[in-house]
């Protein structure tokens, strides 16, 4: 099968693009310029361009028998005109736009758990406004919505890596969210086979791993791998919202109101959908964490 990978250079992106090619599939991927450094130079097919740019989404969909969408952003810089809006609405409104075109059939869409119309945080909103297109659209579409996806190296454990060795953690309302997470090689797993399983058209998934785990336990385990006695204090959200508010825009700060609210509500879904579509028993997170801290 002709495949197109957008976000190829990214997280999920680089390891997916890998499960592909063990696949067999001749596999395309759409990257800008700025990231073409990070594009494999040998056994994969590149055009560089960007989801913004219609000839560049033409260019990269001509020929394809599918489109794997994974573009989208985790963290907006309106003054560079980086926003959720553009990601994750019109940019998968492109791709969808150049499929048709280009008499693509198939489309994968990732999206994100938590993903709703009415969600609290723009991302979560921005996300569900980019499934409507892939819904409405006339291809044959599957929607994949993972939970934090964690490997080795990933943001997030780093980050807590690094936050639990600070004299002092701020645990936004406790820290009594849920979350479930799920590891990369799962993700790709069923992404890569669902290209040639016709029972997954038209299907949402939602994506975790088996482990529920509160942020505060998060937070504990990995100090205890990393050999450090934790000190906690509760923030609530409103306490703390202002003054994140305001270092959000720099860059080096770590957290945004909005990233506030998605760790402030539970992250979790019924795995049992997923899990009997592809025959896959998801890999425990609290057995990897060892191996995920630094």
């Amino acid at each position: 099968m002709k495949v197109l990978l957008t976000g190829a250079t990214g997280y999920v992106g680089s390891a997916l693009r890998e499960y592909l090619k063990r696949q067999g599939h001749d596999v395309r991927l759409l990257v800008r310029k700025e990231s073409a450094h990070k594009a494999p130079t040998e056994g994969y097919d590149i055009v560089e361009g960007t989801v913004f740019n219609t000839n560049a989404c033409l260019r990269a969909t001509d020929g394809m028998d599918t489109v794997v969408h994974l573009v989208g952003l985790i963290r907006e810089n309106p003054s560079q005109g980086i926003v959720f809006d553009e990601y994750h609405r019109v940019a998968t409104g492109n791709m969808l736009e150049a499929a048709k075109v280009s008499g693509v059939e198939r489309f994968i869409h990732m999206s994100a758990l938590g993903t709703r119309e009415n969600a609290r945080s723009k991302y979560h909103r921005t996300k569900w406004e980019g499934e409507q297109l892939v819904q409405k659209s006339s291809l044959r579409w599957t929607i994949f919505r993972p939970a934090w996806i964690f490997s080795p190296g990933d943001g997030l454990s780093t980050q807590i890596s690094s936050l639990v060795r600070k004299p002092l953690v701020p645990l936004i309302d406790g820290g009594r969210s849920l979350m479930q997470p799920v590891s990369l090689e799962d993700v790709c797993e069923i992404m890569s086979r669902s290209l040639i399983m016709p029972e997954t058209h038209g299907m949402i998934y939602e994506v975790g791993g088996p482990d529920r785990i509160a942020f505060r336990d998060l937070v504990t385990k990995t100090a205890e791998f990393v050999g450090k006695h934790l000190r906690t204090m509760t923030v609530p959200f409103w306490a703390i919202k202002p003054f994140v508010a305001a270092m959000q825009r720099f860059t080096f700060f770590p957290l945004t109101v909005d990233q506030m609210k998605m760790l402030s509500e539970d992250n979790v879904c019924e795995i049992d959908p997923f899990v009997k579509t592809f025959q896959l028993q998801p890999k425990s997170f609290v057995e990897a964490l060892p191996g995920l801290v630094r």
